[in-house]
């Protein structure tokens, strides 16, 4: 049986008077410098990564785990098996692998649901929707190596200093 402490109100400290703050002026305020562990073994200890890249992790666990139903015709899901050629689902799937080594590593018991939810199934809508997605139009014959880069003119040079004044 659990006791639990029944004390009277008046006992208890119900004040809700904060100190001015005078009283902590001297208080020891660590230095930027200063390390969170002063040793290394009192760190805590880090996890290794389970994949070394993005292609083992693409090949050890995403080719695997993530099935789809994949079309060879315009629409519906398209993938390549050469998705290494396609520079976006390359940028994704790296982006998608950093996020599941995180999550997987976390205290969270719920990272990993998130990291499906909030990485993988927004990312995997664009990789491979058949009508705009980079592998759309993608075909089993090898055929089609994705749509060239989008066009871009240089930026004039007031734009670019507004621009780049922004990101400060």
């Amino acid at each position: 049986m659990v006791e639990v402490n029944t004390a009277a109100s008046d006992e208890w400290d119900t004040s809700n008077e904060a100190p001015d703050g005078d009283e902590y002026e001297d208080e020891y305020e660590p230095d930027e410098d200063t390390d969170e562990y002063d040793d290394e073994a009192d760190a805590p200890p880090t996890k290794e990564p389970k994949f070394a890249n993005v292609i083992e992790w693409v090949n050890g666990y995403f080719l695997p785990v993530i099935r789809r139903r994949i079309s060879d015709n315009d629409g519906g899901r398209s993938w390549d098996p050469r998705w290494w050629a396609y520079p976006e689902v390359v940028a994704r799937l790296t982006a998608l692998y950093q996020a599941w080594e995180e999550a997987r590593v976390s205290d969270s018991m719920a990272a990993m649901s998130s990291w499906w939810i909030q990485h993988l199934e927004p990312h995997l809508r664009v990789i491979l929707d058949g009508d705009t997605g980079p592998m759309a139009n993608a075909k089993s014959d090898r055929s089609f190596l994705g749509w060239p880069a989008m066009p871009s003119d240089p930026v004039p040079a007031p734009v670019l200093s507004r621009i780049l004044s922004q990101e400060q």
